[in-house]
């Protein structure tokens, strides 16, 4: 397994703010460091995984601010691109989780509460938790998955609706990006270097009723919405022009929507829920910031080798144990069968001793 480490805000690195405009009224920039090279035996990589902490500050707001949504998207590119093509890649979302600003401090997060001024500390993977953007399974099956709500692949990527849990991914997870499979090295002793660029939407948005309680911010009935739409849409005479409130916000107050079961599915899609490619190609939106960070995982494939070691034992040896004639053999030889020799015409000639004479047959 392979982690990125430390993204953190207002960092060095590489961060590049997509809110270009002359006197941006809203910028971030998230850095990304390379992890170290992972070698293994024929180049294989498990997972690519992310444990990013944030800041984010907010001053001189005209709404309250309760709420600071994080998407994360991921993809993979060129080492070598140039930022308009790095904002063209194929961005698929893999986290977004939505921070209360209600007074929390403790070792995941720390904040000011809601208000037109505020800061948000994000530590939100500690020990064994991470984002996964690339894993051996792969993405979801989006397209083959089941939805209700009224959601559908379309408005569940484009962050609008989210639907229920598809292979475990949900608000919060999505799932990973894609598969490790361009991460790998299957050659033998070689190296491979993939880049993975990821792209960070940072919205703000406004307090919702569970804010209002007895041991909790003693808010007026018009800082609270349902659903906290993003902050700042109802900016004066089409200020902020790539969102209004017509298609974005919401006139509904806590005082008339006490029940949320009172709005339809209608509300909560087109009132609150703005598409991550609008927040993304917005103008100098004060709510809205989006950063890019990238950072190259390094896969090295061990050099193949085998060696054999070890001792032949060798050794020699004589046997000095000669074994001798016997007494009764040293008087003389006797054969007693017929020694037969070749003739010239083919025949025999046997030749038989028998005490002091010879016969010939």
């Amino acid at each position: 397994m392979l982690g990125a480490g430390g993204a953190a805000a207002a960092g060095g690195g590489f961060g590049l703010t997509a809110l270009t405009g002359l006197g941006a009224a809203a910028s971030a920039d998230i850095s990304a460091s390379n992890p170290e090279a992972l070698t293994s035996d024929d180049g294989s990589v498990d997972e690519v995984f992310v444990k990013p902490s944030l800041s984010v500050s907010w001053d001189g707001f005209d709404d309250v601010v309760g709420k600071v949504r994080i998407l994360i998207e991921a993809a993979t590119g060129a080492s070598d691109l140039d930022p308009p093509e790095i904002q063209e890649l194929d961005y698929t979302p893999v986290f977004r989780a939505t921070g209360y600003a209600n007074g929390t401090d403790n070792d995941s997060e720390e904040e000011t509460g809601p208000g037109t001024s505020g800061q948000y500390q994000i530590n939100w993977f500690d020990g064994d938790r991470r984002i996964t953007l690339f894993d051996e399974d792969g993405a979801p099956d989006y397209e083959n998955a089941g939805y209700n709500c009224g959601a559908t692949m379309e408005s569940y990527l484009s962050g609008t609706l989210m639907g229920d849990p598809i292979d475990d991914a949900q608000n919060g997870f999505y799932g990973a990006a894609g598969s490790t499979d361009a991460f790998e090295e299957t050659t033998d002793a070689g190296t491979n270097d993939t880049t993975v660029y990821l792209r960070y939407t940072i919205s703000l948005h406004w307090p919702d009723i569970s804010f209002v309680t007895e041991d909790n911010y003693a808010l007026d009935a018009e800082d609270v919405r349902p659903f906290s739409p993003l902050a700042m849409v109802d900016g004066d005479g089409g200020q902020y022009p790539d969102l209004t409130a017509e298609e974005y916000g919401t006139t509904v107050t806590s005082d008339v929507a006490d029940d949320y079961d009172a709005l339809s599915a209608g509300d909560l899609v087109h009132a609150t829920a703005v598409p991550y490619g609008v927040m993304q190609d917005s103008t100098d939106h004060p709510a809205l910031m989006t950063s890019y960070a990238n950072f190259t995982v390094t896969v090295d494939n061990e050099q193949a080798s085998a060696n054999a070691s070890g001792d032949t034992g060798a050794g020699a040896e004589v046997d000095e144990d000669v074994e001798t004639i016997a007494d009764d053999d040293a008087s003389g030889n006797s054969t007693d069968d017929a020694d037969t020799l070749p003739d010239a015409d083919n025949g025999t000639v046997g030749n038989q001793t028998g005490g002091n004479g010879t016969s010939n047959e």
